[in-house]
């Protein structure tokens, strides 16, 4: 992609898209993108001064917007784009430094975009359609193994690159908002991905979103996105979970268990987790979603570290919930809470927020024989709104190496659900092998409902 820094604030810019007339010479093991010659020689002129058009010498005019979306024509070919931020500044060009390069035939969401164009709910002003995405964080992909010895080893290299991986998410990201998708919980958003891609590509469509970083410098996090249309932004903050386990008085418990246990306590109190929580209120009747987002612990030698968390977190969304709802009695609040929870539906979080109690028999306490459990207890219960596909992240291989399972939900509280998107067909996941591959982006599948509003 080409790139541009400039920071004039509260001033239009106007983007002009290009493409070389000429198709790069492909060079083995090296990237095809400009020679320093190229960029040094690029010459910029005026088409028409008045109407502030240009012309770029070698280049051909495609197209004036935000963004660009190539098509096989440009397949081999470099991007410019040129930057005119109005008559008082200068105008900047760039050239991208990568050639086009073909998009797959199809993508891993495509049926899943398909129902919801198919379950629409553009005059429908009574459902809201929700999505939860993690969409595997570049901060992990160590590229720079040989590709055997790669996590995802089974998807080439090239295919889990970000510059090839953000492309196919954006246009994810735009199918399911044309497709009335109007909140999106995301994970694994990297910082850098979020503020020069996602944000600027939602603003485009009239989408707001708020990110919220992991803790202890973690450069990745949470981001909760809505649509501006249809919904205004009146409270955001994060939390981190090892802050609320040691100050809140209502984890009291959670204190005492991990006291029991020196490595249970290492183990909780290093964990970057945090709980992001955004208000929305309805510019259709007012109604007020508390939306919780998190990611939970990965390693599934720690199932009772992610009860814990979990614990935390329900703790914190019921106390904003409970909050809100006396300080204004009149007004309509629900909660959605989703995220990837690093839990199947027999891993302890299920049962914790499905009935509100874990018992201290549960035999996931077993992951430590140290620590002295205790019943876990949330005032209330949860309703899991998405129910439990066979899996949400699928990074098997043809040695049935790697996991496949459920892993994301979206819960509510006073929220009901109306209908649920069927996940990708099995074929589609499998298609090359596991995830991410060619026509998938991330290692998890999004999982999409329709909540009454």
């Amino acid at each position: 992609m080409p790139t541009i820094a400039y920071n004039i604030k509260d001033t239009p810019v106007r983007f002009h898209w290009f493409l070389k007339n000429e198709v790069q010479v492909e060079k083995p093991e090296k990237n095809n993108g400009p020679s320093k010659r190229e960029f040094d020689s690029l010459e910029l002129s005026f088409k028409n001064e008045k109407e502030r058009l240009y012309n770029l010498n070698g280049y051909t005019y495609k197209h004036t917007g935000e963004y660009y979306s190539p098509d096989e024509k440009d397949v081999g070919r470099l991007v410019a784009v040129v930057a005119d931020t109005g008559i008082d500044h200068p105008v900047n060009a760039a050239i991208s430094a990568r050639a086009v390069i073909a998009s797959p035939e199809r993508i891993v969401t495509d049926e899943q975009v398909k129902w919801c164009r198919e379950n629409s709910l553009k005059d429908n002003k009574n459902e809201v359609r929700v999505m939860c995405y993690n969409i595997l964080a570049d901060l992990y992909m160590n590229l720079n193994k040989p590709q055997e010895e790669l996590f995802f080893k089974y998807c080439p290299k090239a295919n889990q690159r970000v510059f090839y991986r953000t492309p196919i998410f954006l246009k994810q990201l735009r199918d399911f908002i044309d497709a009335d998708v109007s909140i999106i919980f995301l994970q694994e958003v990297d910082m850098s991905r979020h503020e020069n891609f996602i944000k600027p590509f939602l603003k485009t469509m009239n989408f707001s979103s708020i990110i919220s970083t992991k803790v202890r410098q973690i450069s990745e996090g949470v981001t909760v996105a809505f649509d501006e249309k249809k919904f205004r932004s009146i409270y955001s903050n994060s939390f981190a979970l090892t802050d609320l386990a040691e100050e809140s008085d209502a984890n009291e418990d959670v204190r005492k268990i991990l006291k029991s246990s020196d490595v249970s306590l290492e183990r909780f109190s290093t964990r970057p987790t945090i709980v992001q929580i955004v208000m929305l209120e309805s510019l259709e009747n007012g109604t007020i979603f508390i939306c919780a987002n998190t990611h939970l612990h990965h390693n599934p030698l720690d199932e009772h570290i992610k009860a814990l968390q979990a614990l935390v977190c329900a703790r914190k969304v019921m106390e904003v919930y409970k909050e809100k709802k006396n300080e204004e009695p009149t007004k309509n609040f629900r909660v959605l809470f989703a995220g990837d929870f690093n839990s199947t539906p027999d891993g302890p979080v299920f049962p914790l927020f499905s009935n509100g109690f874990l018992s201290k028999e549960d035999r996931h306490w077993n992951c430590d024989v140290d620590i002295v459990s205790d019943d876990l207890k949330i005032e209330g219960k949860l309703d899991c709104l998405t129910g439990t596909p066979e899996y949400t992240n699928f990074t098997a291989d043809s040695q049935k190496e790697g996991f496949v399972g459920c892993l994301d939900y979206i819960w509510g509280i006073d929220v009901d659900a109306v209908r649920v998107c069927p996940m990708p067909p099995h074929e589609t996941v499998i298609e090359y092998i596991g995830l991410p591959s060619v026509h998938s982006p991330s290692d998890h599948l999004p999982i999409i409902c329709d909540i009454k509003l």
